[in-house]
């Protein structure tokens, strides 16, 4: 049953209220740099302020509005959306917690609104369930590429459970089910970043793993790292609207990439490895476009030695971009031929279709963001998070100075997941 009542709305809207303030106040970070000050986190919000008032006033921005209380969110299934279509037993070796394990298939609303088929994982814990069901965490992803053998369901179904914070969920009465999202590893085109896409594949996967016969139940949280993180605050934004059946619980993020209209705009020319990374995402970005929107070719933007990445975008895995990127010297500034913020085309797409909205959330979010982060920088992720805190949602923030993208989440692995751990009412 969902403990959702109208009272308990009022004081997560209450607490939303007060979040921008615990924003600058509360930070403890884990690392042993220390938690971010107060009057850095604010400096940094300050500093692009001009920046925000210009994107909350235009016209063509629907997903940010001056007044995000009032802006409604619309998240309609496609019909037969949510339905587990097959499901593949793994071997025992895959299954160390000596429960269920399976690669599934099932349906979902894609980027064009209609039906889909979607890939992933699903472990349950080992043992009768509870009356009222196993709760489940929805784990998504960070960046693996465009192709079809990049998805995790093909590449990691045997060790997934192995991960120590995997086994940690199962051990702890949690099922885990990790979506592959649309279009990896199943028919078509992947919407890299499409922030509805990607939120329904998450939800459609709790859907998915309550009718495989393991007792799963209907409350659940979302949890993941970069894209991923991006996926789970998008589906913190959709999951109500979407499937109002289920009991969603909150989203925990670390470094989502929550503003691509901001981070493509950067003009770095640093040659380090996650500047690397972070170059290596515009070909999956353009071509992620062109998934849900074939007439829109963004790869005149790219530079001659921008343009050779999108074969290897589309063909190949994301490491492959990165290694491309690295031999051919390309940096932020280099891979455009022509700045992306000067196209009023694809910005648009950006702000309609990627952003994370901008809205009072029905559930509360936490994200975590490393100082050193050179893909997503952390002045972004503070920003997002503090007018997401201003809006009325309830969001706790986290800054570790020390951790870079990639380090990110094992810097905040112990504080959001107890977090995660408090929303589902689990040890």
């Amino acid at each position: 049953m969902n403990p959702i009542t109208p009272e308990g709305r009022t004081r997560r809207a209450a607490a939303g209220a007060l979040a921008l303030t615990a924003l600058t106040t509360g930070l403890s970070g884990l690392t042993s740099a220390g938690p971010a000050s107060a009057a850095s986190v604010t400096a940094r919000v300050a500093a692009t302020d001009a920046e925000h008032r210009r994107i909350a006033t235009d016209a063509e921005h629907p997903q940010i509005t001056t007044n995000p209380e009032r802006q409604r969110i619309v998240a309609v299934p496609a019909r037969g959306s949510g339905r587990l279509l097959r499901a593949t037993d793994l071997p025992a070796e895959a299954r160390p917690h000596g429960g269920p394990g399976q690669v599934i298939e099932y349906t979902s609303t894609g980027a064009k609104g209609g039906r889909v088929t979607v890939s992933g994982l699903l472990f349950a814990p080992a043992g009768p369930a509870p009356e009222d069901g196993w709760p489940v965490v929805s784990v998504a992803h960070a960046t693996v590429g465009l192709a079809d053998a990049c998805a995790r369901s093909r590449t990691t179904a045997g060790r997934f459970a192995h991960d120590p914070r995997i086994r940690a969920w199962l051990d702890a009465g949690v099922a885990v089910v990790a979506s592959d999202y649309e279009g990896l590893g199943t028919p078509g085109p992947h919407p890299y970043l499409h922030a509805r896409s990607a939120a329904y594949s998450l939800v459609d996967a709790v859907h998915a793993a309550r009718q495989a016969g393991f007792g799963i139940g209907g409350t659940w949280v979302a949890t993941g790292h970069s894209q991923g993180g991006h996926a789970a605050l998008s589906a913190a934004v959709y999951a109500e609207r979407y499937a109002p059946r289920l009991d969603f619980r909150g989203a925990a993020a670390t470094a989502p990439p929550t503003e691509m209209t901001r981070l493509v705009s950067d003009r770095s020319t640093s040659p380090t490895q996650e500047r690397a990374l972070r170059t290596a995402l515009y070909p999956l970005v353009i071509e992620g476009i062109r998934a849900y929107r074939a007439q829109r070719d963004f790869g005149g933007l790219l530079s001659d030695g921008g343009r050779a990445l999108l074969p290897t975008a589309v063909e190949k895995c994301f490491p492959d971009v990165v290694r491309q990127v690295v031999g051919a010297g390309l940096t932020d500034d280099t891979v455009w031929k022509t700045r992306p913020e000067g196209s009023a085309a694809l910005m648009r797409e950006l702000r309609t279709r990627v952003d994370t909205p901008v809205v009072r959330l029905g559930e509360p979010v936490f994200i975590g963001q490393g100082g050193r982060d050179e893909v997503v920088q952390a002045e972004v992720t503070a920003s997002y998070a503090a007018r997401l805190a201003a809006a009325g949602s309830e969001v706790t923030y986290r800054e570790y100075p020390a951790a870079g993208h990639t380090t990110v989440p094992e810097a905040a692995d112990a504080e959001s997941t107890a977090w995660l751990k408090e929303r589902l009412g689990v040890r």
